[in-house]
């Protein structure tokens, strides 16, 4: 697009030369006729009432040629016109003695002043643009950069940095949208029995990389039809929406301990892990996510504290 313009640009300043050379020579050709007799008086007149359009169109097309090729243009016209008003100085004032080419020179004295304006505001304008345009430039590239950062921000306050799943403030906000909604819930917390020996006998880095294993295992399982969340250490969290029975839960929870009891093989080892899990429903069990949260944490304290490997409900009532 732009080689196209810059094209154009050429071609108007190619046109306006040409226009400018053939009219300063019918103007010179028309001066020598009369200069040598060959017109008469009425002629004369007619032909000066032209040399005033002459002028204009000359005017014109270095008017084009500034507008179009800026720069370029207004080198080309200011040599052009000056050339032209050389001549007039000197061979129609000077030599000639032609008092009557006087406006002529006039005229192009005045034409360059217009020529250095309109080129000066065309200039000025650019710079303008050029700066409002760097300015623009520059607010947009702040506004990535924070947009960026919010993201990064979000990000860091609601997923997990280690597995990638939603953490527990994003636990927290999910419920509170459910039970605004009112909309009945079940939720499910689950952690892992006896990993302190992992992290003990195997080291840390082995720990996280199992933690990690089973996170994807569990956003898999969870997919868009549940909401799933990593709400501690090697604790995680499910919410379901909607009516559930204790048998539908019980059915869950055996996929999940499936899920999680499937070997892993990782550094040169085999590990197999089981959970226990607490169960709690809205909005029999807590109006508010951090009552719901605490129900659900103490069910599965009291899970493990039935022999670990099991699901434990907050009450009989749990799920209505």
């Amino acid at each position: 697009m732009n080689e196209k313009k810059k094209t154009g640009n050429i071609v108007a300043t190619i046109i306006g030369i040409i226009v400018y050379v053939l009219v300063f020579i019918v103007i010179g050709r028309i001066t020598r006729m009369v200069s040598s007799g060959e017109f008469s008086t009425e002629q004369i007149r007619l032909v000066n009432s032209f040399n005033g359009v002459f002028s204009q169109i000359q005017v014109l097309s270095i008017v084009v040629m500034v507008v179009m090729d800026r720069k370029r243009g207004f080198i080309v016209g200011m040599l052009l016109q000056g050339v032209g008003l050389l001549n007039v100085l000197i061979v129609q004032l000077l030599i000639a003695h032609n008092v009557m080419s006087l406006p002529g020179a006039v005229t192009g004295i005045v034409s360059i002043i217009i020529y250095v304006i309109i080129y000066t505001s065309m200039e000025r304008n650019r710079k303008l643009h050029d700066e409002v345009t760097a300015k623009y430039q520059e607010l947009i590239e702040k506004n990535r950069t924070i947009e960026e950062k919010d993201q990064t921000l979000t990000y860091l306050a609601y997923y997990d940095r280690m597995t990638g799943l939603p953490n527990r403030a994003f636990f927290t906000d999910k419920l509170q949208e459910y039970m605004d909604a009112g909309k009945k819930l079940a939720i499910i917390y689950m952690d892992a029995d006896n990993f302190k020996q992992i992290n003990d006998n195997f080291g840390h880095q082995t720990g996280d990389e199992l933690i990690k294993v089973y996170a994807e295992r569990f956003e898999r399982y969870c997919a868009d039809k549940y909401t799933c969340a990593k709400v501690g250490g090697d604790e995680f969290g499910m919410i379901l929406e909607g009516s559930y029975t204790e048998a539908d839960i019980l059915n869950i929870v055996e996929q999940l301990r499936a899920l999680f009891g499937e070997p892993v093989n990782m550094a040169g080892g085999q590990f197999s892990i089981t959970m226990s899990y607490g169960i709690c429903g809205f909005p029999n069990d807590g109006s508010t996510p951090e009552a719901l949260i605490v129900a659900a944490d103490t069910a599965l304290y009291n899970a493990k504290l039935g022999g670990k490997n099991r699901p434990c409900f907050f009450s009989q009532h749990s799920l209505g």
